[in-house]
Parts: C-alpha cells; structure tokens; sequence
C-alpha cells in the first residue's frame, strides 16, 4: 500500500475505535471535512467535533474495506459498508428508536505533504433515510 492508503485505512481504524486523538495525528489543521449531509465544516478541531457528534447519534462501524487510489498517491477512496445503530435523533433525520441497519459508504480522502487536507464523506442519502425510518 502507499502512504497515503495505510493513513487511509488506519483513520477507518480510528474511526472504529473512537480513537479521536489518532484522527487528528492524521489531520491537516485547515482539513476540510463534507459530510454526507452535504455541509462543509473546515479545520481540524471542527471535523474532530463533528465526528464525535455523528458517532452520539450513530453507533456506526465500517468494514469490508476496499482502498483505491489515483496514479499520483494524493486521493484514496475507502468503499466500506457502514453498519449501526441509529440511537439518538439526529436533526433532519427520522425519529431515532434503535434502529439498525448496514449500507455502503465511501470516504475520499485527499493529502498533502503525507497530511488529509480534505476528507469526503458519502452515501445514498435516501436508502440510509428510509433505513432508518422502519
């Protein structure tokens, strides 16, 4: 693997662990983080809060792991499948009362100077909504 996917794969690690500390190891501290509700939060703190706040409604882990990469080693996309449990309303979302469920999601990842200067955060919006509506 290249640099650039190790880091990629040991942050889907982290995420797993809920090891904030070794998130932010990886950060650039102007980051820019788009979530997968479409919002752009900029900086290294900011992602790290907004990452903990996800994962207050979402106890969510990702596995079956797929690293791909571009020819120049700054972009790597993680295909994972993201399996929780959806334990407190999150605004703009349906009702939380436990629900589970398991869907495929992506992050792309770009860096800079061995850094991620910008982490993308995607998935079909309306299958993980109507997921968590049942």
């Amino acid at each position: 693997m290249t640099d650039a996917q190790t880091i990629a794969s040991r942050f889907i690690e982290a995420l797993n662990e809920r090891d904030f500390q070794t998130i932010g190891s990886f950060l650039d501290e102007d980051v820019a983080l788009d979530t997968l509700t479409g919002q752009r939060t900029i900086g290294a703190d900011p992602l790290r809060m907004n990452v903990m706040s996800y994962f207050r409604h979402f106890d969510e882990r990702f596995s079956d792991m797929v690293i791909m990469h571009d020819a120049f080693g700054q972009r790597v996309a993680v295909d994972v499948t993201a399996r929780g449990q959806y334990r407190e309303t999150m605004p703009g979302f349906p009702e939380a009362s436990g629900q589970s469920y398991s869907i495929p999601s992506v992050f792309v990842f770009e860096f800079e100077n061995g850094s991620i200067t910008r982490l993308s955060h995607y998935r079909n919006i309306r299958v993980f909504e109507k997921a968590l509506a049942h």
